[in-house]
């Protein structure tokens, strides 16, 4: 997908499905999460400690466009759209390829992250080092 870059390929398990068969709608939250964190492991160096990288889900915003089924092909696309004092957003576009088939987008997304102190339980400015890291990574990210 053009302007991303980040992908992260995901297999439809069947205890994903709700009673219709779809992918349950928390589950793209799910999903999206993984991406999300791989992002920030790969992009900014994150090691799984969050007493050095804190950063907490302020909001997110999902568009549901197509259904997923099992046996469906996911890949979820993930950048960084913007950088601001104290967060930034990551948006994402979900993937499925159905059998033989081209990828279409399933659902569209955005997140709000707050870089956040854990251990003081307070907001802090986005660190330096992330600012550097997301604009090496982004081909389109604003220099």
């Amino acid at each position: 997908m053009d302007g991303y870059r980040h992908t992260l390929a995901i297999p439809v398990r069947f205890a994903d499905l709700d009673v219709l068969g779809h992918l349950n709608n928390a589950v793209y939250l799910t999903y999206l999460e993984q991406a999300r964190i791989q992002y920030v492991q790969e992009v900014c160096g994150w090691s799984g400690d969050w007493t050095k990288l804190g950063m907490i889900l302020a909001k997110m915003v999902i568009d549901f466009k197509l259904p997923v089924v099992y046996g469906d092909a996911v890949v979820v696309y993930t950048r960084c759209s913007r950088i601001g004092g104290k967060s930034f957003d990551l948006e994402y576009a979900m993937t499925r390829s159905q059998a033989n088939g081209s990828p279409d987008t399933a659902a569209a997304a955005t997140s709000v992250m707050v870089a956040y102190d854990y251990i003081r339980q307070t907001a802090i400015p986005v660190l330096e080092t992330w600012r550097q890291a997301i604009a090496a990574y982004e081909p389109a990210f604003p220099k």
